[in-house]
């Protein structure tokens, strides 16, 4: 199958969903060594990322949070999400030229405060939307979390979109509804 046909293989995400540009194929200890924390879901991540090390949302996708939880903001009934970082392979001094590293997605935030710092700790940024605003995965509860940097950097502004990362992958949409 090639990179670049319609739809995707991925038996996490819907079938009309245009998934691609992964990055290199990566085992369950390659992705250990970059995402060393347990947490709620996982099994679920690793057998994602086992699928496709990360990729682009080449033709939209969005999820709708109220699916899970009461929106008191408009802004959010939807959220589109443009990639999913790539695990980068230890010792590989190759870089994805569609997805960035959750490495680098984490690095790039560590230095805006105090509080985002203890964040870090217990977060994993794993995808983004195309306006640079990131969804993390909370290491202690499993659910997804989405900040959006226009607004705020203070965590406590993190907006759960939803309960686990496989019910994240389950609720992303191809479309915007009408």
């Amino acid at each position: 199958m090639n990179n670049h046909s319609k739809g995707n293989n991925n038996r996490f995400l819907n079938h009309d969903i245009c998934f691609e540009d992964s990055w290199k194929e990566i085992s369950v200890s390659q992705i250990n060594e970059v995402v060393a924390d347990e947490f709620p879901g996982k099994k679920e991540f690793i057998a994602f990322y086992l699928a496709n090390n990360g990729g682009v949302f080449t033709k939209g996708a969005y999820i709708y949070p109220e699916h899970f939880y009461e929106i008191s903001n408009n802004d959010y009934l939807s959220i589109e999400i443009g990639s999913f970082f790539h695990i980068p392979l230890i010792e590989d001094k190759d870089d994805s030229y569609y997805t960035m590293s959750m490495e680098k997605a984490k690095d790039r935030r560590a230095d805006y405060s105090e509080d985002f710092e203890n964040f870090i700790l217990f977060h994993i940024p794993f995808a983004d939307n195309h306006a640079d605003n990131d969804f993390w995965i909370d290491i202690q509860t499993g659910e997804i979390k989405y900040m959006d940097y226009e607004e705020s950097y203070d965590p406590d502004d993190a907006i759960v979109v939803a309960p686990s990362f496989l019910e994240f992958c389950k609720h992303i949409q191809a479309q915007r509804r009408e």
